[in-house]
């Protein structure tokens, strides 16, 4: 439970962090939308509805190129202050929501080949 509760505290830290790139999507968005899948990403266990919701919002929030890269940043630079999370289930969290996520984040992605 404490490990949750840092991992929650950091995510509402980095919410205050400034956005990433001229998209039109900002970092602070994206994260708000994906907190919900931090639970999951760093404990296991079942995605929540509500961080469906947010994979959800983030896919309608795409309007161009420049907003998947935006984003693709901004979810590799937080995922990466995230301690204990797991690369491999923030990769199947849009599987298992139902839908597709346009890249996979790792901390070696270079989202500037993100299309």
């Amino acid at each position: 439970m404490a490990k949750l509760a840092l991992v929650a505290t950091i995510m509402a830290c980095m919410v205050i962090v400034g956005s990433h790139g001229q998209a039109t999507l900002s970092c602070d968005q994206v994260t708000v939308w994906l907190l919900p899948c931090v639970t999951y990403a760093v404990l296991g266990g079942n995605v929540s509805q509500l961080c469906c919701q947010g994979i959800y919002s983030l896919n309608k929030g795409y309007k161009n190129g420049d907003d998947r890269r935006s984003a693709c940043q901004c979810i590799k630079d937080r995922a990466a202050l995230i301690p204990g999370i797991h690369y491999t289930r923030v990769n199947q969290i849009a599987g298992l929501c139902g839908t597709k996520c346009p890249y996979k984040v790792y901390p070696t992605t270079n989202c500037s080949k993100v299309q």
